[in-house]
């Protein structure tokens, strides 16, 4: 495994544009690998604590953490990116990142702290003013991230990124499950967070050294990109923590914390691979910019490959649903099936639309960003409102499917301003990928109401449904593509990624 040393040239300029393909493409590998192992360690952890803690715990934290990320997003500035779209940052920018950094962190906390008491007041428990405050000496912690640490990302080097979520990760796994069989608690979920937080800032360091100075020189050019990133973060925010917050204050804590960790275990699929993906995604796309026809095709490539990627990883949850609550949770948690079930299939769908973010944001469109943002908000909010006050969870789901189709036409109209690649071209990029989720949908549940099913064991249902829908997948999407003359798309991309590691890792 060939990381970076800490003292590597993380200075240098953006990588040349002959190099940006076969760096992002390794990146990929990167990225899955990180994403893969990470995603292990929090579905295991989490399958833990479901086991130890009871759903109201799960419940209680949601609501500390809805409150903390609202607050967060008012406050939020995307200072590493717009680092990394600077041609040639010099210690100036560096130091007014860490000075702007350093400001919004000691603000954040700040604010934190005082929201800690309307908050335990409005949920009537006086249990989320310590977590709060927990929260909110996180948040200071982050303004000492190293603001060098952006120019190995812009460098398309994700080594450095890999030890540090795997280490993070690694050792808040280990504490939450040490705490939670000790002392059967909440503090299981949320004092690991400030662990992951001390270490994460120490290895920024360790890759990334840097002697703090302030500065505000540039504040104006960071500024200027950073407003519309951060009136769409806000919208973002409240427009994806709303449902659980109204949820706290409507339904209760175990309503909330069926519906928050039903949510969180539907949402592991795209948060662990394709959100992911947008640090490796945002500087390549940065880097061909100048090259309309460079960009269109890297657009084009980049969204088939995540979709065949991580779609079929929502849709399978969404078939294995049952066994999955039944063997993993328990009973105790089988009202989170239909949740796990609609939203996991929503957000497969998502995937679609997923690299037009980092495509505005490499294109610096943040307002026209912000201007699609504000579409899903006034869209999504008010339904999810209106639903839960009509019918409870099932109508906050059913807003939620509605507004993710809106918000999938949005976005791949705004790709289509961006690029020139038509809303058809996007869609029939993806059509092998799509016949071949219908195939593994139809193949799997065959299988689980057939007889055969019947006459295994539960785990064995489990385990033949998942290498099912696997090979149902894959032998699709190769049949099609074989048929279809084996053009340039998601199935070449995987097999050169293979090919590459191939010889890489086992050379002849």
């Amino acid at each position: 495994m060939n990381l970076e040393p800490k003292d590597a040239p993380i200075m240098a300029a953006t990588p040349p544009l002959q190099s940006v393909k076969s760096r992002m493409l390794r990146g990929f590998v990167w990225v899955i690998a990180t994403r893969l192992l990470v995603g292990i360690l929090t579905f295991a952890s989490s399958i833990v604590l479901a086991r130890l803690l009871a759903p109201e715990d799960f419940g209680l934290v949601a609501l500390a953490i809805g409150v903390s990320a609202v607050v967060t997003a008012f406050t939020s500035m995307p200072i590493a990116e717009a680092l990394i779209r600077t041609s040639e940052p010099d210690e100036e920018h560096f130091a007014t990142a860490f000075t702007l950094g350093f400001t919004r962190s000691t603000l954040l906390a700040i604010t934190l702290a005082l929201a800690a008491w309307p908050a335990a007041q409005v949920y009537e428990d006086s249990r989320l003013i310590p977590i709060l405050l927990l929260l909110a000496m996180n948040a200071f912690i982050t303004g000492f991230y190293s603001p060098r640490w952006p120019m190995i990302q812009k460098q398309l080097s994700f080594g450095p990124a890999f030890v540090m979520e795997t280490t993070c990760k690694t050792a808040a796994v280990l504490a939450s499950v040490v705490i939670a069989y000790v002392y059967r608690s909440f503090w299981a979920i949320v004092l690991p967070i400030t662990l992951s937080q001390v270490l994460s800032a120490v290895i920024t360091y360790l890759y990334a050294p840097y002697r703090l100075r302030f500065s505000l020189r540039y504040a104006g050019d960071i500024w200027s990109f950073s407003v519309w990133m951060t009136l769409s973060s806000i919208l973002n925010t409240i427009t994806t923590r709303i449902d659980t917050l109204l949820i706290g204050g409507l339904l209760g804590q175990k309503a909330t914390g069926y519906y928050s960790y039903g949510d969180d275990k539907a949402s592991l699929p795209t948060r662990e691979i394709s959100a992911s993906l947008v640090p490796l995604l945002f500087p390549g796309l940065a880097a061909v910019r100048e090259d309309p026809a460079r960009l269109r095709s890297a657009y084009k490539r980049i969204q088939t490959l995540i979709f065949a990627v991580c779609a079929p990883v929502g849709v399978g949850l969404a078939l294995i649903a049952p066994q999955f609550v039944h063997l993993l949770l328990g009973d105790k948690w089988a009202p989170i099936i239909p949740i796990i079930q609609i939203i996991a299939v929503t957000l497969a769908l998502e995937n679609l639309s997923n690299v037009v973010r980092p495509l505005a944001m490499a294109q610096g469109r943040t307002r026209a960003l912000f201007v699609r943002d504000a579409l899903v908000f006034a869209c999504r909010t008010p339904g999810i409102v209106l639903g839960l006050l009509l019918f409870g969870i099932p109508g906050v789901l059913a807003a939620r499917v509605f507004a993710t189709l809106v918000s999938i036409g949005v976005f791949l109209d705004f790709a289509r301003r961006l690029t020139s690649v038509t809303m058809r071209e996007q869609l029939g990029g993806c059509a092998r990928s799509l016949a071949a989720l219908v195939v593994m949908a139809i193949g799997v549940g065959l299988f689980q109401g057939s007889a055969t099913a019947a006459a295994i064991s539960p785990w064995g249902v489990f385990m033949s449904a998942v290498s099912l829908g696997a090979v149902l997948y894959a032998a699709t999407h190769m049949v099609l593509w074989s048929v279809s003359g084996r053009p340039q798309g998601p199935e070449s991309e995987i097999l050169k990624i293979v090919q590459d590691a191939t010889r890489r890792f086992m050379p002849s």
